[in-house]
């Protein structure tokens, strides 16, 4: 059990490292090929889908924990109902996604400040109807990939998604340097690609882990449970709602006051902080699977996963300041002081995520779903409160003090709720004490970063002076040696 929930959690981890990294590169690249102004109004919209796509993901998860949650006597009858009622809510799902995207290309352009009479509005308008087939895969990605990870595989539906993103790279990478240019809907379409070869990766480690098919003809069995898995799944996809809807409300309302370039910069930052989000959260569903089976072991391992992970996760927010100090200053022409101080701001908000996931993980495993739904219910509001107040008056940066207000109080109360469940989380108290050095002086580098980027200039002495003392840092924290080890395995990398 434990090789399977670390082989899982490994490979989870590093799939998300990778895609967050040639996510970051994609994105790098596209903004040099289309432009500032164009790639804002692009992802603007883009963050529509996501939102969308967010939503179905919710289901999923809750399909997982039914379907590895302990054996009864029709444990086999109740499965094949669900695995029925995946697929017709996946197929309800496409056919609303129709009308959704129907009702964007008409109303989009608008949104962005795009006049009908504008050429750009036309090219939106086939860009839209791209991004609905894209988000239409990755739903039938998202089903795949779920019944993959319930039948104890997770690690084969995170490497099997690596391929998509390199297609997708490869493309846009052959674009820049041979000087083709490349149009939304190119780009959009190179999307697309990744996406369906995800697709047909996925289907066949799915037909290889889990043989039977999916059939999703209506019957009374397989409607009571689609009905059962929204029922199960509600509580939870609200709670994705209150949450998600966020990034493309803040990228709205920066492109309608402040312009398509502060989208820009909000994106840039934001697939920083969410990469390096990603990367420990996918590590961490294994939560999940602890929730529903151990409750008791929750408190002892989030202990063990702070002392492994406190230190890297601010380690690897510097090198993401300096990073983007560096593509301010050499890739494209943007505001590096505002740049810096949004990400600073973000980042510690999203320390404060990525320390509690594990507990937020583990809620929703024992089923703790009203308790969600509450804490993201208050985020969505203060969020909401703080940035309609403080976008006008201070653009970009009133966007990240929105993301910090609300995650101070989701932090605090998912904390209590899991101590009240589990009494005293052990150890904790020793991970931080011993610590408090090493964390002491990570931060310091960060500070360090950060100034460099908002004082400008050429700081190449200073950038790696930075990275010296990280690498200083790193070299002795327990997690190097764990991937080093856990490289050093030489294990298969497929099945």
């Amino acid at each position: 059990m434990k090789a399977t929930i670390f082989r899982n959690a490994s490979w989870s981890g590093a799939a998300a490292a990778f895609r967050a990294i040639s996510g970051l590169i994609t994105a790098l690249l596209a903004i040099r090929l289309l432009g500032v102004g164009d790639y804002g109004h692009i992802v603007t919209i883009l963050s529509l889908f996501v939102l969308y796509l967010s939503l179905n993901s919710s289901v999923f998860t809750v399909l997982v924990t039914k379907l590895m949650a302990p054996r009864t006597t029709d444990a086999g009858e109740d499965s094949s109902v669900m695995l029925a009622a995946a697929t017709i809510f996946s197929a309800i799902s496409v056919a609303l996604l129709v009308i959704v995207t129907l009702l964007l290309s008409e109303y989009a352009p608008r949104l962005i400040s795009i006049e009908p009479s504008n050429v750009l509005d036309a090219e939106i308008r086939r860009v839209i109807f791209l991004m609905g087939a894209l988000t239409a895969i990755q739903i039938v990605v998202a089903l795949h990939s779920a019944l993959i990870e319930s039948a104890g595989r997770l690690d084969l539906a995170m490497k099997w998604q690596l391929i998509g993103p390199t297609v997708v790279l490869i493309v846009l990478s052959f674009s820049f340097f041979a000087q083709l240019p490349i149009t939304a809907v190119g780009y959009v379409g190179a999307l697309c690609v990744g996406a369906l070869t995800d697709l047909f990766l996925l289907w066949f480690v799915r037909r290889k882990v889990m043989p039977s098919s999916l059939l999703f003809w209506p019957s009374r069995n397989r409607l009571i449970g689609v009905a059962h898995l929204l029922t199960l799944g509600g509580v939870l996809q609200a709670s994705s709602l209150m949450s998600m809807f966020l990034e493309p409300l803040n990228k709205l309302l920066l492109n309608y006051i402040v312009g398509p370039a502060a989208v820009t910069i909000y994106d840039l930052a934001m697939k920083v902080i969410w990469g390096i989000q990603y990367l420990f959260s996918s590590a961490m569903r294994v939560f999940l699977h602890l929730g529903s089976r151990d409750k008791e072991a929750v408190g002892q391992t989030f202990s063990r996963v702070i002392a492994l992970i406190g230190v890297p996760v601010v380690i690897l927010h510097t090198i993401g300041a300096l990073f983007l100090f560096w593509a301010a200053q050499h890739w494209m022409a943007i505001d590096a002081a505002q740049l810096m101080v949004f990400f600073a701001i973000a980042t510690v908000s999203n320390l404060g995520i990525i320390y509690i996931t594990p507990l937020y993980i583990s809620l929703i495993g024992r089923g703790d779903l009203r308790f969600i739904f509450r804490c993201q219910t208050i985020l969505a509001i203060t969020n909401i409160v703080v940035s309609f107040t403080l976008i006008p008056v201070i653009g970009l940066i009133g966007a990240a003090f929105g993301l910090l207000s609300a995650t101070i109080y989701n932090v605090v109360a998912i904390y209590v709720r899991c101590k009240d469940n589990s009494g005293t989380i052990d150890g904790l108290s020793d991970t931080l004490r011993g610590q408090g050095v090493r964390y002491s002086l990570t931060i310091a580098l960060f500070a360090a970063a950060i100034l460099l980027g908002i004082k400008g200039g050429d700081s190449f002495i200073g950038s790696f002076a930075v990275l010296l003392g990280l690498a200083a840092i790193m070299v002795r924290e327990p997690m190097a040696n764990l991937v080093l080890e856990r490289i050093g395995i030489g294990k298969r990398l497929f099945f």
